[in-house]
């Protein structure tokens, strides 16, 4: 498999991870909401309605920008992935910690993404020879 089958297929790895993460903030009971005496458990989805998704879909395009990208790859990976990994440190609190893979598995991609060129590269199949001297 060439690095750059390998690159791509990181990326993708990131992209599914966002989705997973983003379903999981959306739908699992993380918010406490008080009820007289007691604390409910509620989704995100239950108290802000489709109002929760479209800050979910900043991560979700930071990933996948790369992936559309032709030109310039690794300049635009690096900076997704700078940009989602400031984004993970600000939010650490909240829903940055969910969402930390990401970056990390992106930044993956785009490292072999830069290394691609290099050791994709197809050697002349010859016999190697000593130059004159």
């Amino acid at each position: 498999m060439s690095v750059a089958t390998q690159s791509k297929l990181w990326q993708w790895g990131a992209v599914v991870y966002v989705v997973a993460a983003s379903v999981f903030f959306a739908f699992m009971p993380l918010v406490a909401v008080p009820n007289g005496t007691d604390v409910t458990w509620v989704a995100p989805f239950r108290l802000l309605g489709w109002q929760v998704f479209p800050p979910l879909l900043l991560p979700l395009a930071l990933t996948v920008i790369p992936l559309v990208v032709r030109k310039h790859r690794v300049r635009v990976g690096w900076s997704c992935t700078g940009v989602l990994t400031a984004i993970c440190l600000v939010l650490v609190l909240s829903s940055g910690l969910l969402f930390l893979p990401a970056p990390v598995l992106s930044a993956l991609s785009t490292y072999l993404a830069s290394r691609a060129p290099v050791e994709d590269e197809e050697l002349p199949d010859e016999a190697w020879q000593v130059p004159d001297a």
